[in-house]
């Protein structure tokens, strides 16, 4: 005999019929509060535990969804994750995450992984893909939301036209805080440091940057604008060695993110530069780390667990209103002072 407990078996034992235990133990429909009492101890007492897939199978759902993002080493990505799959728990949700080191190749061959898995729904930051061809990847109506490094107020159409819910951060008011600040201390030789060339999100924030500068009647140097290899402290090193090696090289630097930032306070030590007396040093993101280097990182914080329930909220009701209009997020970014400017 099967030692496996079936849905029968909790209704024998609670003295119902298997569709009303079912119905108690789903919620799919209303059951008096003594049946769902007694069919929830039965089920408790004999350690009964739903097949989902097979349950999935039926609805033609998984309870699942795929959450792609760049680089999951990168801190500012699990603290998304965690808030994600808190928010989708809720809902009786898990997910599957999927690591893509911001590659083309990999983004398609992960999409198309997590849609053979038949997944309820895709949440993904937008790295080197198109959202077009997210979308055509994902195919018409799967229930997606992009994770972007900025909302573009003119990307609004294009949300709409894919079919996707978008949740992204303002990246100009803390940009803004960051090139005042610096300012106000009679800093106006600033540098940046992005990701690759054209990569989301370092792109739009170097935009951010240079409109900063403008606003604030600065000059931007082109020879102070550097591209890392990637949203490493490895590239950030990299990148600012190539800068400090210069004879004219700038007063402060600021960053696309803040692992490039604290590649850049290593960099800075290697070339006996006292941060911030000789070099002050900006970040983005504002990661756990941000506030154990020494001196503690200045940033700008992108509110990680903000984004993560966001993300999570428009894909739970895509999911359950499919037919509603589709919408866009955008969360605020604001400067944090600490040791490093």
């Amino acid at each position: 005999m099967s030692l496996e407990v079936v849905l029968k078996d909790v209704a024998l034992l609670s003295g119902v019929s298997p569709a009303t235990a079912s119905n108690a133990l789903s919620g799919t429909r209303p059951v008096s509060e003594k049946t769902r009492q007694r069919v929830f101890a039965a089920a408790e007492e004999l350690n009964y535990r739903p097949n989902l897939v097979a349950r999935g199978l039926r609805r033609q759902e998984t309870r699942t969804i795929a959450l792609l993002v760049a680089d999951i080493a990168n801190p500012y990505y699990p603290a998304v994750a965690r808030a994600i799959h808190d928010r989708i728990g809720s809902h009786g949700y898990v997910s599957f995450i999927g690591n893509t080191d911001g590659d083309p190749d990999t983004e398609v061959r992960v999409l198309e992984e997590m849609r053979s898995r038949s997944v309820d729904g895709v949440i993904m930051s937008t790295m080197a893909l198109s959202p077009e061809r997210i979308r055509n990847v994902v195919g018409p109506t799967t229930p997606l939301v992009l994770l972007t490094g900025e909302w573009v107020e003119s990307s609004g159409h294009e949300v709409r036209r894919l079919r996707a819910d978008e949740v992204g951060t303002d990246d100009a008011p803390g940009i803004r805080e960051a090139v005042e600040h610096l300012h106000s201390q009679g800093i106006s030789e600033i540098g940046f440091i992005s990701g690759p060339a054209g990569s989301v999100p370092g792109a739009g924030r170097l935009q951010r940057f240079r409109d900063a500068m403008a606003e604030a009647g600065l000059h931007v140097n082109s020879a102070w604008i550097e591209n890392a290899d990637g949203y490493t402290l490895e590239t950030g090193y990299d990148a600012a060695d190539r800068l400090l090696s210069r004879p004219d090289r700038p007063a402060a630097i600021m960053c696309a993110n803040d692992l490039i930032a604290i590649g850049v306070l290593e960099a800075a030590r290697d070339n006996r530069l006292t941060v911030p007396a000789d070099l002050a040093v900006i970040g983005f993101d504002d990661i756990p780390t941000a506030k154990h280097v020494s001196p503690r990182l200045t940033t700008i914080i992108n509110p990680a667990t903000l984004v993560g329930y966001a993300c999570a909220d428009a894909l739970m009701r895509r999911i359950e209103l499919p037919d509603t209009p589709f919408e866009h997020t955008a969360l605020a970014t604001h400067l944090v002072v600490r040791g490093t400017a």
